[in-house]
């Protein structure tokens, strides 16, 4: 019973002993949605007041008052959680690219087997349109998988400046749970993060599977950057979103779990925003010898609410 309690715990209260409480929703500012448009050298160029869209065509202009309510929500999104995440880059006006297909998306520097890039050596967001909008509803202007791209994406770029002290898989997990929390829009629900998390890792496993596959915690957090693009490009992309089911049920076990589990987080964000040159040895959130306490809290935890949790060994 002692150990059920504790178990419990982990998973309880909102706030961090910051103060700040956890947001429920956010909603984009006023304005998010307007942008002004040129053409220039063979494409088109639309600015919106903090990015700059870089387009092979015109595109309709409801898509891209959408699309510019996205990107602009993110940033304030972020700045509303009690831990320090939003750490953008210098530009005034930061940089999207979306591509024509899979060549020009890979020319432009976007990586294998992904539909959406930052490219952090030059604060830009890539982004291949044959997987941005969805073909097979031509009915709905911005599909839904569109913007859950454009938020991972916008999510990296907002923290550009911890993303090369930050370990993968929480750079990764803030992004998709980022993502499963937009409603559309630039509209994030942060008060139904469960319902939310576990059809984003089931929509994330490959059909037919019962539950959700997870890559294992230890072998999660080994992981280095390039190991990470490494395993997305070569894996089968069933087996490659097993990391991303994985640094998602564990980026909620970090802002979910309790004030002790948050503050820890805010803790180790105040650390990295400290770190100014890579001579420093990077901290870790979690060290090897938690992760089967932590796979057993998380299992218990979404059991409990109707999902199994498979944890699989690295291949």
């Amino acid at each position: 019973m002692k150990w059920a309690v504790s178990l419990l715990l982990l998973f309880l209260g909102p706030d961090s002993a910051s103060g700040q409480a956890w947001p429920r929703k956010s909603v984009p500012p006023a304005g998010a949605g307007d942008y002004t448009v040129k053409a220039e050298a063979g494409a088109f160029v639309y600015e919106t007041k903090s990015f700059k869209i870089v387009t092979f065509k015109k595109h309709d202009h409801t898509l891209m008052s959408n699309l510019a309510q996205c990107l602009e929500s993110v940033p304030l999104a972020l700045k509303a959680t009690p831990i320090p995440l939003y750490a953008p880059p210098n530009e005034k006006q930061k940089q999207i690219i979306l591509t024509a297909n899979e060549d020009d998306y890979l020319d432009a520097g976007g990586a294998r087997n992904t539909a959406g890039y930052y490219n952090g050596a030059k604060s830009k967001i890539i982004i291949n349109w044959s997987h941005f909008k969805n073909k097979t509803a031509e009915t709905r202007l911005l599909q839904e998988p569109a913007f859950d791209l454009l938020v991972h994406e916008s999510t990296h770029l907002s923290m550009h400046q911890l993303m090369w002290k930050c370990e993968p898989w929480l750079a990764e997990g803030i992004a998709e749970y980022m993502a499963a929390s937009h409603l559309g829009r630039g509209h994030f629900d942060f008060g139904k993060t469960d319902r939310a998390i576990r059809k984003r890792v089931v929509k994330h496993t490959k059909p037919g599977t019962i539950g959700c596959s997870a890559l294992a915690i230890k072998d999660l957090i080994s992981l280095s950057s390039k190991e990470w693009l490494k395993r997305t490009a070569h894996l089968d992309a069933w087996e490659a979103l097993t990391a991303y089911n994985s640094a998602l049920l564990l980026t909620h076990y970090c802002f979910h779990g309790g004030a002790e589990r948050l503050e820890r987080t805010r803790q180790h964000f105040e650390k990295l925003h400290s770190i100014k040159t890579g001579s420093r040895k990077l901290p870790r959130l979690f060290l090897a010898e938690e992760t089967p306490e932590i796979e057993t809290a998380i299992t218990a935890y979404w059991r409990k609410r109707g999902l199994a949790v498979n944890f699989d060994q690295a291949r």
